[in-house]
């Protein structure tokens, strides 16, 4: 995390990358996607947790789900989070089993970069139109991707097509979170961590700030933020 960026700072770039609101602040649908946001959202960090409510939820219930959340302990430290399950989880889905049962649960942690990062590969390039992306038949939709992905940068195998890719998944207006992918048959080659330093730098150099954050099962993303000596903050927890 940046020195002269607060924990309270980097949190609310992340949920401004992750969501649009409306003018009241409550989430209508992650950005760049055109499904549904989660109805609820709880960042938890060790200053403090942060929350943001749907319009699905009903607005009768909005003061007691409040509450609940207001309840929740501060855990400190961060890596104590993944073995413990926000506390006001049960008695949250019981509140909302009345109107819809919760659905597509996800908890995971979230990242930033270091301040210092090294050269990026010389095998990684940042893409500069879809006509430059040749990409292997399980990266196909980079042939016409849209400009909020933007920066893109990818590896290439020896015959010129684009093999690992990391993009911007979610393009708040300050800030990036990293979207990351590669072909299966050339994972564990350090493709992953060369495609992610390169965006975060692309990122960086286009005034954004990048941040990353997967899921607590995702073994393979996790050792990716591993490799790249990122900084654990928080954790997402949400549910539709």
């Amino acid at each position: 995390m940046s020195a002269s960026r607060t924990l309270t700072e980097t949190i609310e770039l992340h949920l401004d990358a992750l969501y649009e609101r409306d003018a009241a602040g409550f989430l209508l649908r992650p950005r760049g996607s055109p499904i549904p946001s989660p109805r609820v959202h709880l960042v938890r960090s060790t200053e403090g947790n942060r929350w943001l409510l749907s319009t699905a939820v009903p607005a009768s219930l909005r003061g007691a789900v409040e509450r609940l959340l207001a309840s929740e302990p501060i855990l400190d430290p961060i890596e104590a989070i993944e073995q413990r399950p926000p506390a006001c989880r049960d008695a949250l889905f019981a509140l909302l089993a009345g109107t819809r049962p919760p659905t597509h649960e996800y908890r995971g942690p979230a990242f930033t970069f270091p301040q210092t990062l090294p050269e990026p590969s010389s095998s990684v390039a940042v893409l500069g139109s879809a006509d430059e992306a040749h990409p292997h038949p399980e990266l196909a939709w980079l042939a016409a991707f849209d400009e909020v992905d933007r920066p893109i940068v990818v590896a290439r195998n020896d015959g010129g097509q684009a093999v690992a890719q990391c993009h911007a998944a979610r393009p708040g207006p300050a800030s990036a979170e990293a979207g990351l992918e590669v072909v299966e048959a050339y994972r564990r080659r350090g493709l992953a961590r060369a495609v992610t330093l390169g965006w975060a730098r692309a990122v960086r150099a286009g005034g954004r700030v990048p941040l990353y954050s997967t899921s607590w099962e995702n073994e393979a993303s996790r050792a990716t933020a591993r490799s790249l000596g990122l900084l654990p903050y928080a954790e997402d927890w949400h549910f539709g």
